[in-house]
């Protein structure tokens, strides 16, 4: 029995498509990548003085929970990893300056977590008069003050950005940190950060 060439032709046809759109999705980067160059997260550097350097890292984007106290947990899971590769990246710049020991003047860490609303539903008329107000809350339009084919779909993730700024010194000192020590500790707390790509 012959097999129908009106057939074969769409489906060769949307192989091409998919494959193409496969081989134009951007590889993911590894943990510890240039900002640069992951874009939406990674570490990046700037001196302040010939001995002074402000090392940044920018984790990647995480979905948290909507339980306040699940979401607190993750949050510092998530601000623990920013500040111990900033403090990698910041050994990594160390040793790259031949420094032979460094000490840490500042550091700070920022979350910026975003609650989102989504609305999700059936597109029935009149229940489909709603809006969204400034993209996060959803008010009511028409006549209706509930919508039984309507829900709202809710989610939250978080961002942390940690800050480091370092002295560099060319001899060890009381209290200093040892890059080489560092970035040996660092890479066996996380093994895959410079070779895996992030999840």
């Amino acid at each position: 029995m012959s097999r129908p060439l009106g057939l074969a032709i769409p489906l060769t046809a949307l192989a091409v498509a998919v494959a193409g759109c496969a081989g134009m999705e951007a590889p993911r980067k590894p943990l510890m990548s240039a900002l640069s160059e992951a874009r939406s997260f990674g570490y990046s550097e700037r001196s302040l003085a010939a001995d002074q350097i402000e090392v940044t890292y920018l984790a990647p984007a995480r979905d948290v929970s909507l339980d306040r106290e699940a979401r607190t947990v993750e949050i510092a899971k998530v601000r623990v990893l920013a500040e111990d590769l900033a403090m990698w990246r910041a050994a990594q710049v160390a040793i790259t300056r031949k420094a032979m020991a460094f000490r840490v003047l500042n550091r700070r860490s920022d979350a910026n977590l975003e609650l989102r609303e989504r609305l999700d539903g059936f597109h029935y008329a009149p229940y489909r008069f709603r809006r969204y107000d400034r993209g996060r809350r959803i008010r009511p339009y028409g006549i209706y003050g509930y919508d039984p084919f309507y829900w709202v779909d809710r989610d939250a993730w978080v961002q942390v950005k940690a800050t480091i700024t370092i002295a560099l010194f060319k001899r060890k000192r009381r209290s200093t940190i040892d890059p080489r020590a560092t970035v040996a500790r660092m890479s066996r707390k996380y093994p895959n950060a410079l070779g895996a790509p992030s999840k």
